[in-house]
């Protein structure tokens, strides 16, 4: 959990280098919404309704304000990606091949089978993974195994994004037991008393270690004569291979290499558009980060 909230506090501080200019006061402008008619209400199913928002003022920023959020939005959404990998191994796959049949399907759509489909890829959305965002449980699908597996198989495999050269068969071999039996990754965070979480979860943060180990290969990372130490782990995957545990490092050259590689394009143009040098050092010390991978550099 720290993880993402670490991830999640990277973003802020890209958002907040925006506003550092701002009063509390915010002037009055004609930015052409009309507040009586405006719609708030975008879509609703199962548990969730989304909403959108006008921003008032935005209209009035000036080109260089516009493209300094603009660059900072992109590089936001080069981390999508990586936030859903994080939340469980199998996301991505289950997303792109589920995308890839909404976008490709040419059957019957009027099917309450179908219906269900779409329902559960909104959910997927709404939830950056499988596991529902608030409660952390896995989200079953409401439509058959079977239907499943038929509706992939249907769509054109050239039109399907499976990885790694993956026919149908050997893709649909690796997610089907993952979204439809409700005894495998059943809890994104697993935080029963008595459990070992590391274990248990369906987190990605670690693979082939249990909490011991990692509490172990951490511990031994601390200096006890420090008194300002850092929160290791915020940045990585504890693995163990061939019997050693070792860490991924999430960094240019490292774990995300190629999304880490965009977001500092992006935030690399978003420097070069700062309004102030407050806001470039900001934005300069998180391509530092991510270039580096050191948590001291954001720490300090």
């Amino acid at each position: 959990m720290k993880k993402v909230l670490f991830m999640s506090t990277l973003l802020s501080l890209l958002i907040a280098c925006s506003n550092n200019n701002k009063t509390d006061k915010q002037e009055s402008s004609d930015d052409g919404i009309d507040y009586a008619t405006f719609e708030y209400k975008v879509d609703r199913f199962a548990d969730i309704e989304i909403l959108r928002y006008p921003v008032p003022g935005f209209n009035n920023l000036s080109l260089q304000q516009k493209e300094l959020i603009y660059y900072l939005s992109q590089a936001a959404l080069e981390g999508r990606d990586i936030l859903w990998d994080l939340h469980n191994r199998y996301n991505m796959t289950i997303r792109r091949v589920c995308e890839g049949v909404y976008e490709n399907y040419m059957g019957d759509k009027s099917s309450e089978n179908w219906n269900h489909f779409v329902i559960y890829l909104k959910r997927i959305w709404m939830a950056n993974g499988i596991h529902h965002h608030y409660s952390e449980d896995k989200i079953i699908p409401e439509f058959p195994q079977d239907y499943f597996i038929s509706i992939v198989k249907s769509v054109d495999p050239g039109r399907m994004p499976f990885r790694d050269g993956m026919a149908a068969d050997e893709t649909l071999n690796e997610i089907v037991p993952v979204m439809f039996n409700p005894d495998v990754m059943p809890k994104r965070m697993n935080q029963s008393p008595g459990t070992d979480i590391v274990a248990t979860s369906a987190v990605n943060f670690y693979e082939g270690v249990t909490q011991k180990e990692v509490e172990d290969f951490y511990n031994a990372m601390k200096d006890p004569d420090d008194n300002t130490p850092l929160s290791y782990g915020l940045n990585s995957k504890v693995v163990k291979q061939d019997g050693v545990v070792s860490e991924q490092v999430w960094k240019l050259g490292g774990m995300y290499d190629k999304a880490i590689e965009r977001i500092i394009g992006w935030l690399e143009k978003a420097a070069a558009v700062a309004e102030n040098d407050h806001q470039k050092e900001i934005i300069n010390t998180l391509v530092a980060y991510y270039r580096t991978g050191d948590l001291k550099t954001v720490a300090d």
